[in-house]
């Protein structure tokens, strides 16, 4: 619920002024830019609020993947790929990617006194 409801999120009904489509995300999508390119809400159509972390798809498949957090740390690396640098679109030279997309400032107090590593 504090990732929901922080001032950087946002709950998007449309994009580029139209209702949004299947594809991007309907009926309602939750954009977290600081998990970005990562790890989030993909399409919302029911919300429940539970006691333990639920048995999601990712969680069968491949529980070890992912932390039930999932940030973007690049002190961490997923099982698939180096999260350490990335190459923003439109650009050619990668970069040292930046702890929470660079939303460390805003965000980081949510995950005090966590370990990121486990739960990146």
């Amino acid at each position: 619920m504090d990732e929901a409801v922080h001032p950087l999120a946002l709950l998007a009904v449309g994009v580029y002024g139209k209702t949004l489509m299947n594809q991007n995300g309907a009926p309602i999508r939750l954009v977290v830019p600081w998990k970005y390119g990562f790890k989030s809400v993909k399409s919302i159509v029911r919300i429940r609020f539970v006691d333990k972390m639920p048995q999601t798809s990712w969680v069968v498949q491949n529980p070890s993947w992912y932390g039930f957090f999932s940030n973007v740390n690049p002190n961490v690396n997923p099982v698939r790929w180096d999260q350490s640098r990335e190459r923003r679109i439109g650009t050619y030279f990668e970069r040292k990617t930046l702890m929470f997309n660079g939303y460390g400032d805003q965000v980081a107090s949510m995950y005090a006194g966590m370990d990121l590593k486990k739960f990146y």
